[in-house]
């Protein structure tokens, strides 16, 4: 039976981070199933889910990521996880959605898109914000990846969303997400 452990490292943005990280899971037999790296301003951050072959220990693997996570300064944690968190491929009957949300820079933007989702218990998958001047105006730009649990739900959720757009000042857009783009 795979093994599967979650890694996350976070260290000063440089060339080279993903390329020595996922060198070291080549090298050592590992399996990289889910991912999420980023740029945030001067830092990177990584999310992985990895799958270690039955003979490598989870010490073993620390043990080769160790001159990597030392020569690049990274924070690095570990979660090996339990038989029961580990599911097969996940298929869902739920509707894939991309939520664009651009407008003025203001405090409360990504609570209150946060919060409607929420109420209609839709599930985020992906979030991603980015603030950038233009003209002397802070813009900023919320992309989120959601999961909608039904027709009735969408509905109900664009609705929401016309109201979010006047109370927040913003442009907001979803969009399904097509099967061939996944």
């Amino acid at each position: 039976m795979k093994k599967f452990v979650a890694v996350s490292a976070i260290g000063e943005d440089r060339p080279g981070i993903v390329a020595a990280l996922t060198k070291v899971f080549f090298e050592t037999g590992c399996n990289l199933e889910n991912s999420s790296m980023t740029q945030l301003r001067g830092d990177f951050a990584v999310l992985l889910l990895i799958s270690m072959p039955e003979a490598l220990t989870l010490e073993s693997l620390k043990k080769a990521l160790q001159p990597i996570v030392q020569n690049l300064n990274l924070a690095v944690t570990y979660r090996e996880l339990k038989p029961e968190e580990i599911g097969g491929p996940v298929v869902s009957p739920v509707l894939p959605y991309t939520l664009l949300v651009y407008g003025l820079d203001h405090p409360g933007i990504v609570y209150k898109v946060a919060q409607a989702v929420t109420e209609r218990n839709i599930n985020i998958t992906d979030l991603r914000t980015h603030v950038t001047e233009n003209k002397g105006a802070t813009l900023y730009s919320l992309i989120l990846e959601i999961e909608i649990p039904n027709a009735a739900v969408l509905l109900s959720f664009q609705k929401d969303l016309e109201t979010l757009k006047q109370e927040l000042n913003v442009d907001i857009t979803l969009k399904a997400v097509e099967t061939d783009e996944l």
